[in-house]
Order: C-alpha cells, then sequence, then structure tokens
C-alpha cells in the first residue's frame, strides 16, 4: 500500500503571485502630496504648522495681487458696470434738461368770492369760484394720550376742480390744468386756514381780490401752471429728480474711484507678497529638511 500523502503535494505547491497594482485610470488626478511629517522637536513642529497656515494667507494675497495687474479682473468688471450706470445718468439728466415748454396760456380771472374760514375744531374752509362751492375741513391728529399734537390736512368735501377749467382750454390739456387746479386749491385753502389761525385776515393784503387765474398762473420755465403762492409743481419735481440724478452720480463716481485704488494698491503689493511667499517657503523647506 503506497505510503505517500497526495494531500501534503497539494500544500507544498508554490502560492499565485499576487496580482501587480492596478496604475491608475488614464487622466485620473491623484491628491498633491502632502507636506512631509515636520522632526524634531514639539517646538519645531508647532512653527511649522505656523508657517504653512501663513502661507495660505500669503497665497490669497499674491493671486490678488496678481489678479490686479491682468487686463481682465474683477475691478476692471465693476467698474465697467459703474461706467455704463453712468452713462444712464447722464441721458436721463440731458432728457429732463432737453425738455421743451409748453405753449402756456393765462386762464380767465373769475373771482374768487365768499371766502370763509372757521378756527372753532374742526377747521373749515369755503370759497367760490363761478357757480362751484368748495370746502374743505381739517382733520385733526391726535396723539395717544388724546390731545392734539399738529395740525390735520384739510380734506376737500365740496366742489369739482375739472367744472372751472376754462372751456376754451385745448382738448390735451384738459386733465392737466384740473389736475393741477385740485393741487392750486389746496394749497389756497391751506394757506387761507394758516393765515386764520395765526390771527391774520384770510387774504394777503398784495391779492385781496384773487382770481381763477391766481390759481393757475402760466409757468414760462415749463409751460405749465404755477400754485397760489408761486410754485410750479412740475418744476419742483424735474428739480428734485435732477437732484437725485445728480446725487447718484456723484455716489457711483465715489465708488468707481475706491475701485481704481484699490486694484492699483494691490498692484503694488505684488513685489512684497512675492518675496513674503518665497521667504516663507525656504522657511517651510528648511524646517522640513532638518
Amino acid at each position: 500500500m503506497p505510503t505517500w500523502r497526495f494531500w501534503e503535494r497539494e500544500r507544498k505547491e508554490p502560492a499565485a503571485a499576487p496580482e501587480a497594482a492596478a496604475a491608475p485610470a488614464p487622466g485620473l488626478r491623484l491628491p498633491p502630496p502632502r507636506d512631509r511629517a515636520p522632526a524634531g522637536d514639539p517646538a519645531s513642529r508647532d512653527k511649522l504648522a505656523a508657517l504653512r497656515r501663513r502661507r495660505e494667507g500669503m497665497r490669497y494675497d499674491l493671486e490678488r495681487a496678481e489678479a490686479a495687474h491682468r487686463p481682465e479682473n474683477p475691478w476692471r468688471e465693476r467698474i465697467g458696470l459703474l461706467d455704463e450706470s453712468l452713462g444712464t445718468i447722464e441721458t436721463d439728466l440731458a432728457r429732463l434738461e432737453a425738455i421743451r415748454p409748453l405753449p402756456g396760456f393765462p386762464l380767465p380771472a373769475v373771482p374768487i368770492e365768499d371766502v370763509a374760514v372757521t378756527t372753532a375744531e374742526p377747521v373749515t374752509v369755503s370759497f367760490r369760484i363761478g357757480p362751484q362751492r368748495f370746502l374743505f375741513s381739517e382733520e385733526t391728529d391726535w396723539d395717544q394720550r388724546g390731545g392734539p399734537v399738529v395740525r390735520g390736512d384739510l380734506r376737500q368735501r365740496e366742489g369739482d376742480a375739472a367744472a372751472i377749467v376754462p372751456a376754451g382750454t385745448p382738448p390735451d390739456r384738459r386733465d392737466a390744468l384740473a389736475a393741477h387746479l385740485v393741487e392750486s386749491a389746496i394749497v389756497f385753502a391751506t394757506n387761507l386756514r394758516d393765515r386764520a389761525v395765526d390771527g391774520e385776515p384770510p387774504l394777503p393784503p398784495e391779492r385781496p381780490r384773487p382770481t381763477l387765474a391766481d390759481l393757475a398762473e402760466p409757468c414760462p420755465i415749463c409751460g405749465g401752471w404755477r400754485e397760489w403762492g408761486g410754485t410750479c409743481e412740475t418744476c419742483a419735481t424735474r428739480a428734485y429728480q435732477t437732484q437725485l440724478l445728480n446725487a447718484e452720480a456723484v455716489r457711483l463716481a465715489t465708488e468707481r474711484e475706491a475701485e481704481e485704488e484699490d486694484r492699483h494698491k494691490w498692484a503694488e503689493r505684488l513685489p512684497v507678497a512675492r518675496r513674503r511667499m518665497a521667504d516663507t517657503e525656504a522657511e517651510i523647506a528648511r524646517i522640513e529638511s532638518g
């Protein structure tokens, strides 16, 4: 009977060679090698860690300084947007200045009659222009303790300004004149109220016999009408719009100058940023190699 053991031969067969490590797939980006672990005493390791942190901050400064020298950079992009906004403002200002005045025409001297002001609460103001009777009453504002704090606005209770627009008014300007007369009548009534409350005669001595023409004097600047007291609402609105546009232009120009100064400041930092980065890299390499 054979004495060999066939299973022992199977155990003595050489093991299969390990498979070769798979090569990285083409185009696979491997992470950059990490900084070598610092050797030496703890003080050196702490210093190296601090240098590496400082290097990260320097890298940001260096990137911004280099970007400031490139033709296309964030500063130039923001300045371009600011220039577009400034150009729009210049166009709007030119449009306001180019508005030509409309042909003005005086209103008939229809007398304003039956002027009456009662100062008892609530204050009321009334007057008549032709067949139209106008009535205004005051709405008093109250504070939380129940006492009056300021004189309230006058609210129109009776009267139709559109009904006193002269018949000869051009059709394309009737609505504008009616809207103006509504506002001018409120101004006129408020002036009557204020003079009476202050103990003065309701009508000023220079205009003891007001007429409809006094509520809508032609404005030589815009061709519209001036309210009682001489204010042209159209001109005031245009002046306010011009003021806002000029203020915005100043703000944008200041912001544009700040952007250019900031870009110039970062551009000047480039030599210093490169030198600091090189010195830090050299110090890190010296500690790592030690």
